[in-house]
């Protein structure tokens, strides 16, 4: 069982290998989920390879983020340089640039990124045919579904051990992104879940001002044995921000749990200098609700941390020397895994008086402080009579260990690839209207799109026997599907998927990709399409001229989000039975932020959806939208009532027939299209 450590430096990378990590993972200066932390750069990361490789341990790059239509091409440029100097493994979460590593370096291992939301062995299935090796699974994955997962599944599985855990689903967050323009798919998360708020029934506070949205650190220390039992590959610790004396304290505690000797005491000891409000299990043993939240005050416990010990992690070298007399010093050295160097020195001399004893020479070759090795076995060949200096036996020690550090690390290394002859992409240009799509989620919401003439509704499986006058209606599955659960549709339906693990079984149908796909590039739509989906809703965090720069790169039917309240978080907790009670039946609830905006909570499946304050509204811009020659326009409703959806659908039916159109009062919001994420 591998523990995987984060570095976000040098010295934390040092630190984490020196306690026992066996793997660690990076950031470059670019494209990292950490844009904060201090990462690597170029000739730092080249370094840190050699570094872990001499020790016996393994980097994985972090480019985990979504890129635009622009920055695939340097993009790609770093990660094959990153595939030159021995990088292990990428982590990755752009479908897009999974796409262009499987094409032009196809033995480069890659990752599946927690932030793709993977929670099921179909998701899991899915990776697998684009070639992934592994899936980080979701935090929100349980024991019992891990367990199931393994099951119908060969693939290495890495799980989320210790460190701060989101509320939101990883990869389905934009609160910081919406409000502040700072997103957490680019690296940017401003971490708005740790500010306070406060719990609104009805519009009326039920709590006092709080952090209800931060949850407690996790710790699974003492549950490691029954990972390794559910199959587990990768034991992975959160903390590419922290410090290195934090990240030495935790890969010992770890390493100490796989090997069986860690105690309650140690693992208290941990948890003394740092975590949030206490730790918990995550949702390891399922939702615990309250008892997962740091709603006291959202104070994080931060004890003087000691000093890392000072050690080195080294590796095994035996050494033959042969020192005869007339004849040039002979010394070769060897690890445990058959690579061997010999070099020679200078010529030997009879001794004048006294001969150089074995011990005397033994003793200094085994004086490899400062180097990755220590000597196993050490043999020394002499003529009786020969003289050796003390500097030249140094030197050739020197020597050898130079070059096997750097026989070692050439193992790792591989051929440069070059960049491919790039052929001229085609161009395309679209010059219809945008047609008007509706997603619903009542009765009330679907009978006024059917009123209002709407063709294309996507509507959730319990609605579909209300849409008997929708001619082609298209089921809206839900945000996660786990191991566990399955929806129910007819056999014709098209669908609107939410996530990678939908599409296993959908194959055959019309399959939209909704925009909690994150699609942000034309590569993403063209590996998408090769698993058969044929629409596709663009992420709300791109802006126009993203929009615009990837529609000239692909001829497919492409939707943006026009109206709606945009879903900022997706919670598998329920903050409403965590903070007050299992009431969500009771009435409308919302939270309230400093700033007094009102941010309503939407509940399924005792989970939450968290929307934005203000809905996204377009009708006033539309010839806007119309210049990005996109297909569809998606309204999407979520708490609109009837009378609600109609003005709303007939605003934009107005405007895209040529009404000009004003702004509506009250508060409203262009989400990206005029920003764009950073």
């Amino acid at each position: 069982m591998e523990i995987l450590a984060p570095a976000g430096s040098f010295e934390a990378l040092r630190a984490a290998v020196e306690n026992g990590a066996d793997a660690v993972y990076v950031g470059g200066n670019r494209y990292s989920a950490r844009k904060s932390a201090q990462n690597f750069t170029d000739e730092e990361l080249a370094t840190a390879v050699d570094y872990c490789h001499l020790r016996n341990s393994r980097l994985y790059l972090c480019c985990n983020t979504l890129l635009k239509e622009t920055e695939l091409d340097e993009a790609m440029a770093f990660i094959r340089y990153a595939y030159a100097i021995g990088v292990d493994a990428l982590i990755m979460q752009d479908w897009g640039l999974v796409r262009r590593v499987r094409q032009e370096l196809p033995e480069f291992p890659v990752h599946a990124s927690t932030q793709m939301t993977v929670t099921n062995s179909d998701g899991i299935a899915m990776l697998e045919r684009i070639g992934a090796s592994r899936v980080v699974l979701a935090r929100e994955v349980t024991a019992k579904e891990i367990a199931a997962i393994r099951e119908k599944t060969q693939m290495e599985l890495e799980y989320f051990v210790h460190g701060a855990l989101c509320i939101s689903y990883s990869g389905q967050c934009l609160m910081s992104s919406i409000l502040g323009g700072r997103s957490g798919n680019r690296g940017g998360c401003a971490q708005p879940c740790r500010l306070p708020y406060t719990l609104l029934k009805n519009g009326q506070p039920v709590t006092e001002t709080l952090p209800l949205l931060c949850p407690k650190d996790l710790c699974l220390a003492d549950r490691v044995q029954e990972l390794k039992n559910l199959g587990v590959t990768s034991l992975k610790i959160e903390g590419r921000m922290k410090s290195p004396e934090y990240v030495a304290m935790v890969t010992r505690i770890y390493k100490q749990a796989t090997e069986g000797t860690v105690s309650a005491d140690d693992i208290r000891s941990m948890l003394k200098f740092f975590s949030r409000g206490g730790s918990c299990y995550g949702y390891f043993d399922g939702c615990t609700y309250g008892n997962m939240m740091d709603m006291a005050d959202g104070t994080k416990i931060a004890g003087a941390l000691p000093e890392i010990e000072k050690k080195q992690k080294t590796l095994p070298v035996t050494m033959q020397l042969v020192a005869r007399t007339e004849e040039p010093l002979y010394l070769r050295v060897e690890n445990g895994e058959g690579i061997s160097v010999s070099v020679t020195g200078e010529l030997c001399q009879k001794a004048r008086t006294r001969a150089t004893e074995k011990s005397r020479m033994e003793e200094q070759l085994r004086k490899l402080g400062g180097t990755a090795f220590y000597a196993k076995e050490v043999s020394v060949e002499a003529s009786d009579d020969v003289a050796v200096a003390i500097k030249d036996l140094n030197a050739l020690r020197r020597s050898a260990l130079e070059q096997l550090e750097q026989k070692i690390v050439n193992c790792f290394h591989r051929e440069p690839v070059a960049a491919p002859v790039q052929e001229e992409k085609k161009t395309y240009c679209k010059t219809e209207t945008p047609v008007l799509c509706a997603e619903v989620n009542t009765k009330e919401q679907l009978k006024a799109a059917v009123d209002m003439g709407i063709e294309r509704i996507y509507m959730p499986a319990s609605l579909l026997a209300d849409a008997k006058e929708v001619k082609d209606p298209v089921v809206l599955l839900p945000p996660i599907n786990k191991e566990l659960q399955t929806v129910e549709i007819g056999e014709k339906e098209g669908v609107c998927i939410q996530n990678i693990g939908q599409l296993a079984k959908m194959q055959g149908r019309e399959i939209t990709a909704g925009h909690r796909l994150n699609i942000t590039n034309s590569q993403s739509i063209a590996m998408l399409q090769e698993m058969g989906v044929t629409r596709f809703v663009l992420s709300p965090e791109l802006n126009m001229k993203a929009i615009s720069s990837l529609r000239r790169h692909t001829d497919t039917f492409l939707e943006v989000i026009g109206y709606g309240r945009l879903p900022l978080m997706l919670l598998e907790n329920c903050i409403i039975k965590s903070a007050y009670g299992c009431v969500c039946d009771e009435g409308e609830f919302a939270l309230k932020d400093r700033k007094n905006e009102v941010f309503p909570i939407g509940s399924r499946h005792c989970g939450n959806i968290i929307y934005n304050s203000k809905p996204l509204y377009m009708a006033d811009r539309i010839l806007d939208i119309k210049n990005l020659q996109i297909n569809g326009i998606r309204l999407c409703f979520s708490l609109e009532n009837y009378e609600t959806c109609c003005i709303i659908i007939r605003e934009y039916q107005e405007a895209l027939s040529g009404k000009k159109k004003e702004a509506p009062e009250g508060g409203f919001t262009r989400g990206h299209f005029y920003r764009g994420m950073q």
